[in-house]
């Protein structure tokens, strides 16, 4: 019996909107559907900070079409939020009061993901908020398939990779242009156009379908921490 099980009675049942995990298959990589995911926090701690908006584009097909792209703010009315974390990004207070309920953004966002693949750049930072904002509604955390970006690049310029730690690094690196940093929906689509350019390269490496770039994947994890060891 799974930790999910022992745990079950504590959470709501599953709602009809509930996703399912995206299936690693021979999916080809250049037909396939990703979405790439970004947040805005009111912090760095999960356990007090709150999700302040959630950020999602499409990368289907090896495009990127206009109309897959969503955003919204949370309303965090009822909560006291550092006024320096938020106007960074900036949220004003106005912005945030006529926010869409975190509950209802947790199931669009759901439902605007269905069963793709999710990627962010320094994922565990997105996915614990989401499952602490999850815990809160009453939800166990969301099935998705996640795959870091900078993994993916990674495998795709493996030289640039040891001086390419951030979002910007990369940008600069691979010489891609954004107008907008430090807003959910601006970072989304600086990332998708870094794994747009990624997909011939890791085509010319024979990493084709879903299931070939999650062993790719494994793989480097494991040198990784064989390295690190």
């Amino acid at each position: 019996m799974s930790l999910f099980d022992w745990l079950r009675p504590l959470y709501r049942p599953l709602p009809a909107w509930w996703p399912v995990r995206a299936a690693l298959d021979d999916r080809a990589l250049l037909s396939d559907r990703w979405v790439i995911l970004d947040t805005e926090t009111s912090g760095l701690q999960p356990a007090r900070d709150r999700l302040l908006s959630l950020a999602a584009v499409t990368l289907s097909q090896a495009s990127l079409p206009l109309a897959q792209q969503w955003y919204a703010t949370l309303d965090h009315q009822d909560a006291a939020l550092p006024a320096g974390n938020v106007l960074i990004h900036r949220l004003t207070p106005g912005l945030l009061a006529g926010g869409m309920p975190v509950t209802e953004g947790l199931e669009t966002l759901a439902r605007f993901v269905g069963d793709a693949p999710v990627l962010a750049f320094h994922h565990g930072h997105d996915r614990s908020f989401l499952r602490s904002a999850l815990l809160r509604a009453g939800y166990p955390e969301l099935p998705w398939r996640w795959w870091e970006v900078g993994d993916v690049l990674t495998l795709a310029w493996p030289d640039l990779a040891p001086r390419s730690k951030t979002l910007d690094d990369w940008l600069t690196a691979l010489q891609v242009r954004v107008d907008e940093r430090h807003h959910a929906l601006e970072d989304a689509r600086a990332t998708a156009l870094l794994l747009l350019k990624a997909l011939p390269r890791l085509a010319e490496q024979g990493i084709n379908t879903r299931q070939q770039l999650a062993q790719a994947i494994g793989h480097l994890r494991r040198l990784r921490r064989w390295r690190a060891s």
